[in-house]
């Protein structure tokens, strides 16, 4: 009988020492991987151009005019929002500046 009673101990400290294995496996955190560093990947630029009866007009150059006929106008507050509303159709950008709708248009 003592060869069963070794046999048992045996095994009861193989299945602790499993535990024991499983235990740290999940407790160490897990390994940090050297290397060079993270860079940002840029933002593109970004250009967009509308085509319409055969006329090619770019998004940038309206932003652009209508921040010149805001400043030309007499503004000088800070400019946080701009709303564009383009008719390519009538070659016009109207716009409202910071949620004011004043009835202002661009020629584009």
């Amino acid at each position: 009988m003592p060869a069963k009673k070794t046999t048992k101990a045996a095994t009861e400290e193989t299945k602790v020492e499993e535990v024991k294995a499983e235990e740290t496996a999940e407790t160490k955190p897990a390994a940090k991987k050297s290397g060079g560093r993270k860079t940002k990947a840029k933002e593109p630029k970004v250009n967009v151009i509308i085509e319409y009866l055969d006329k090619n007009t770019v998004i940038d150059d309206i932003k652009e005019a209508v921040k010149e006929a805001y400043r030309a106008d007499g503004n000088e507050d800070a400019i946080e929002t701009i709303d564009i509303y383009f008719q390519p159709e009538k070659n016009v950008a109207y716009y409202v500046v910071n949620g004011k709708a004043e009835d202002k248009s661009v020629n584009v």
